[in-house]
C-alpha cells in the first residue's frame, strides 16, 4: 500500500510539472480575458498541493518560482528587476538578491496554503468540491498578496510606492480588478481538476468483475 502511495504521487508530480511547463511555453500560462491580463501558472501548484500535500506542493511552487526567475533573467520587462537579481536595479549597475525572495517565496508558499486549508477543511467535514474551491482561492490569493507585497516592500521606491499606505493601495486596486478575476479562475479550474483527478482515480481502484 505504501509502495501505490508513493507511486501515484510520484505520478501525479509528473503530470502537474508536465501541466505548470505546458503552461509556461504557450499562451495558456498567460491569458487576456477581456480588459483582464491574469497567468494560469499557479494552478497546478494548487491542485498538486491539495493532491499530494504540503511538502509536493512546495516542490511544485518553488519549481514556478524558478520559471519566474529564469523568464525574468530572459525576457526583460520594466519589472524584470523585481523578480531577478541579474537584472539592474533601477538607477543602479547591479541586480538585488531579494528579487529571489519575490520570484520564489510567495510561490513556495501558494504550494503550502492550499494543502492546509483543504486538509482543514475536510477535518470539518466540509463538502469536498467547496473545500477544493476554497482552497483554489486561498492558493491564488495567497500567490497575488504576497508576490504584490513583497514588490512593494521591497521595490516599493524603484516602483514609484513611497509608503505603506500606497503598496496596500496598490494591492488593492490590482486584487479588485486582475487579481479576482485570476483567483475566480483559480478557483473554478481547481474544482474541476482536482475531480477529475479522484474520478480517475476511483474508476482505476474499482474492481474488476
Amino acid at each position: 500500500m505504501t509502495n501505490d502511495l508513493h507511486t501515484k504521487k510520484l505520478v501525479y508530480t509528473a503530470i502537474m510539472l508536465a501541466i505548470l511547463f505546458l503552461l509556461y511555453v504557450t499562451p495558456l500560462g498567460f491569458l487576456q480575458l477581456g480588459p483582464f491580463a491574469i497567468t494560469t501558472l499557479h494552478i497546478p501548484v494548487i491542485v498538486g498541493s491539495i493532491l499530494l500535500g504540503y511538502k509536493r506542493g512546495a516542490f511544485l511552487g518553488l519549481v514556478f518560482g524558478l520559471l519566474s526567475l529564469y523568464r525574468s533573467t530572459v525576457t526583460m520587462t520594466p519589472t524584470s528587476f523585481v523578480f531577478s537579481p541579474f537584472v539592474p536595479v533601477p538607477g543602479t549597475g547591479h541586480g538585488n538578491l531579494l528579487a529571489l525572495v519575490v520570484s520564489i517565496l510567495p510561490r513556495v508558499l501558494v504550494g503550502i496554503m492550499p494543502a492546509l486549508v483543504f486538509a482543514l477543511l475536510r477535518k470539518k467535514e466540509l463538502n469536498r468540491s467547496l473545500s477544493y474551491g476554497i482552497a483554489g482561492f486561498i492558493g491564488s490569493l495567497t500567490n497575488t498578496v504576497l508576490v504584490l507585497g513583497l514588490m512593494g516592500l521591497i521595490f516599493g521606491q524603484q516602483l514609484g510606492y513611497h509608503s505603506l499606505n500606497a503598496v496596500l493601495i496598490m494591492i488593492g486596486g490590482v486584487i479588485l480588478s486582475n487579481g479576482f478575476v485570476e483567483m475566480i479562475v483559480a478557483t473554478l479550474v481547481t474544482i474541476s481538476l482536482a475531480n477529475a483527478f479522484n474520478a480517475v482515480e476511483k474508476r482505476l481502484l474499482k474492481p474488476t468483475k
